[in-house]
């Protein structure tokens, strides 16, 4: 019987599939925008609104049109300083950061938003998108009464940040008599339901996580 060898056929093995990227660029929109981002409006209105920013102007988006405010006074400064002293050494502890130039989300439009003149947040806070962080993801904030917009300090922002969710509302009043300090906390179905009001000279007690009394007398020298 003949005998032979017999070649084993090889197997010829598919080539490794080459490590796919994802080349298309990032969206520059926050996820608050959803998976298409915003529209053609809203985004003209956000380019426009950066670029207010971007100049130095102090701008905000309310019900979709651009309000550009007047150049914060130095007193106006002052004030929102003596409130951070006293709230310095207790947030540092916690590891809270301030932001003065940082936006809040207002709903229901998804591009207003307010800029307080002292937010506090948690490092992890969420945020709508880089501007504006989303209110029930932040801690406090701090609005200064002005001479020509006091109404909306002491009437129409309450209601937007209560609507935003935000735990905590301080309003340093100085054109009352006697000046006053407000504090607004418990924010349900678009308002406050807790309000406190004290005058200068007395303290106001913040709730939590805070639960330390601010001392109105070192804010209004």
């Amino acid at each position: 019987m003949a005998t032979g060898t017999t070649r084993r056929k090889s197997r010829r093995r598919a080539p490794a599939p080459e490590p796919t990227c994802d080349t298309r660029p990032s969206s520059p929109w926050g996820p608050g925008w959803g998976q298409s981002g915003p529209t053609q409006t809203e985004r003209k209105r956000e380019r426009l609104w950066q670029s207010l920013i971007e100049e130095g102007w102090r701008a905000e988006i309310i019900s979709g049109r651009i309000i550009v405010s007047p150049w914060t006074k130095r007193r106006h400064a002052q004030l929102v300083h003596r409130v951070q002293l006293q709230l310095f050494e207790f947030a540092i502890d916690k590891g809270w950061e301030f932001y003065q130039n940082w936006a809040v989300h207002i709903p229901p439009h998804r591009g207003d938003k307010r800029i307080p003149d002292l937010l506090i947040a948690p490092p992890d806070s969420p945020e709508f998108d880089d501007n504006q962080a989303y209110g029930d993801g932040t801690l406090l904030v701090v609005e200064i009464t002005s001479s020509d917009n006091r109404d909306d300090d002491l009437k129409v922002k309450p209601a937007e940040y209560a609507r935003a969710g935000v735990p905590i509302m301080l309003i340093v009043d100085e054109f009352s008599d006697p000046r006053t300090v407000t504090l607004l906390s418990d924010p349900r179905d678009g308002e406050y339901r807790s309000m406190t009001k004290v005058d200068e000279g007395e303290q106001v007690k913040l709730p939590e996580p805070f639960g330390i009394a601010l001392d109105t007398v070192p804010i209004f020298l």
